[in-house]
């Protein structure tokens, strides 16, 4: 079996994950495996995966403290997942929970996960600056959906607007502030890929992860005709790139995103880094 460390797998409460899912399956797609934390916990593994970040949002102000509880919670309860906590810059207790996710002598997340597609406020937001600051301070990263996709062919919902907050246009200002700060983006930064490829390789700390992207890149959609990413970005790019699936917000099944990966026509040295080589590097997993 295949050695996976998933970057983008999704977490939350049972009350906020069945709002999520039927707000996805109106406007989205269905959703083939509503599994809540303990099912994930168990099915994963039995996929491969190794270890998984469990990633969530607060879509409005005021909720963030308590699912940076239930995510510390999870944390401690499996030790294979790598738990990202989370914030809104309207919180009012904001900066205080900054400091109570990231620092060792508290809740010790790995780092903060912000979803700019679903919530209302733009990253250069200047309340924002003293997250970036203390990301960088302990050494944590920020997984930013920051792109304006993925914009996928099976999308229910045709009259969804685009938020004003993302596009790579948005982050560039952030980096060139924090050049040292650790991002992940993902769903390789569709529907700018390439843009967000040159940004990576321009930024050391700057990884992306394939959820949602990869398993579409090389069929013959509007998708990939959209993103065109060639091989030879991937293979340019191959010790910053992430396996993501995105589960369980996903329509197919999860053997796709990982076959995507064994079905690209490089060397297994390459799909290894991006099955898992390149995640224990960034989130800094120790050997077994």
């Amino acid at each position: 079996m295949k050695k996976i460390v998933d970057a983008h797998v999704h977490g939350f409460p049972k009350n906020l994950f069945t709002a999520i899912w039927d707000y996805f399956e109106i406007n989205y797609w269905p959703i083939r495996h509503r599994f809540f934390l303990d099912e994930i916990a168990q099915y994963l593994p039995s996929q491969g995966v190794e270890a998984f970040t469990i990633l969530n949002y607060a879509h409005k102000s005021n909720i963030s403290r308590d699912l940076n509880n239930w995510t510390h919670t999870i944390g401690k309860k499996y030790t294979q997942i790598i738990p990202f906590g989370t914030i809104h810059p309207k919180d009012s207790y904001f900066r205080n929970e900054i400091l109570r996710i990231l620092s060792p002598a508290q809740l010790d997340l790995k780092g903060i996960k912000l979803q700019l597609m679903v919530t209302d406020f733009d990253p250069n937001e200047k309340v924002l600056d003293f997250m970036y600051e203390k990301l960088i301070q302990f050494d944590k990263i920020l997984v930013l959906h920051v792109g304006t996709g993925p914009v996928t062919d099976m999308i229910l919902n045709k009259q969804l607007e685009l938020s004003t907050h993302v596009g790579i246009a948005k982050l560039i200002p952030v980096l060139e502030r924090f050049p040292n700060l650790k991002i992940q983006i993902p769903h390789l930064g569709c529907m700018e890929t390439n843009e967000f490829f040159d940004l990576a390789t321009q930024y050391k700390q700057v990884y992306l992860d394939t959820s949602m992207a990869l398993e579409f890149l090389f069929e013959n959609t509007q998708f990939s005709k959209q993103v065109d990413l060639s091989l030879d970005r991937l293979i340019d790019l191959q010790d910053k790139l992430l396996f993501g699936s995105d589960f369980p917000n996903i329509s197919h099944p999860y053997s796709k995103p990982v076959l995507a990966v064994e079905n690209l026509p490089l060397k297994q040295e390459i799909k290894d880094k991006i099955y898992y080589k390149n995640a224990r590097k960034f989130y800094k997993i120790p050997l077994s």
